[in-house]
């Protein structure tokens, strides 16, 4: 491979990683707008999406209706969530609240370690074929199908926030939960469909990303921490800013491990970061 190959072939890697950063800040963001709060088990779902498509299909399952049930497990335990646990404390602090989903979270990996064990599991591709090739630069299939399963979500929650009557609600609920509970909108509700979306997306992370990586019970956690990054970046309520920020962070990712080491691929991300928090508190790509 020549340097412009490379240079491709780290393109392509940093699309790939930088996708799942995506979906997995989205979901955050999701939940933040609606309840003001930052849902540490998102990381789960995302675990819990890939390794119950492995466990559908490996039953004979077909895999579209594998992938949905996948997702529709997440939501349910999602909404489930929200409901027994974040509901009934819903006025306790801040502290409180984040202290409940950690403790969802670590729950939810042990969940994940009797159903699943310590072993790891690895998806079939969703469609079997040669790489791509591009200036020498290989394209795995799955990664044109992950691209696309992402861009298809975020437009599709685009929509739904910008032109539809209950993404407006939802919007309302996040700006002004007095004023919004005051016009007959239910907030509560409102927050329901938030953490099931936000689970369901997180499901479909680790879902679509399930043929490129080897899955096991502790595999979320990673995703959880560069998904939060990236919304940290981009703006806690930012959609579209999460979305830029999960793309920048795997192409920062992507070409620091490529042209520098593995070894400080990390460093480079935290130090983006601190370095954010510093000069832009609000988000890289926040307004003020």
């Amino acid at each position: 491979m020549n340097d412009v190959s490379h240079i491709i072939q780290f393109l392509f890697s940093g699309i790939t990683t930088g996708s799942i950063y995506a979906l997995i800040a989205v979901s955050l963001v999701i939940v933040y707008k609606a309840s003001q709060l930052i849902c540490f088990a998102q990381g789960e779902f995302f675990v819990f999406g890939a390794l119950s498509m492995i466990t559908l299909t490996s039953k004979g399952l077909p895999m579209p209706i594998a992938f949905f049930a996948a997702v529709f497990i997440s939501v349910c335990i999602g909404s489930l969530i929200q409901q027994v646990l974040i509901k009934p404390i819903q006025g306790s602090s801040v502290g409180n609240l984040i202290v409940m989903t950690i403790a969802i979270s670590l729950a939810l990996r042990g969940l994940a370690l009797i159903i699943w064990g310590r072993e790891s599991y690895i998806l079939n591709p969703y469609t079997k074929g040669e790489p791509l090739f591009v200036f020498g630069a290989s394209l795995q299939i799955q990664v044109l199908w992950i691209v696309g399963i992402t861009i298809l979500v975020l437009l599709i929650i685009w929509y739904f926030f910008e032109k539809t009557s209950l993404g407006i609600a939802m919007r309302a609920c996040a700006e002004n939960p007095l004023g919004a509970s005051l016009m007959g909108i239910s907030v509560q509700k409102s927050a329901l469909f938030a953490w099931a979306w936000g689970a369901g997306i997180g499901a479909l992370a680790g879902a679509v990303v399930a043929p490129l990586l080897f899955i096991q019970y502790t595999s979320g956690v990673m995703p959880m921490i560069k998904g939060f990054i990236a919304m940290s970046i981009g703006g806690l309520g930012s959609i579209a800013g999460s979305v830029m920020a999960g793309f920048l962070l795997g192409l920062v990712e992507s070409y620091t491990i490529g042209l520098i080491s593995s070894k400080f691929s990390d460093t480079i991300v935290f130090a983006l970061l601190m370095l954010v928090l510093i000069f832009r508190p609000n988000g890289l790509f926040s307004k003020s």
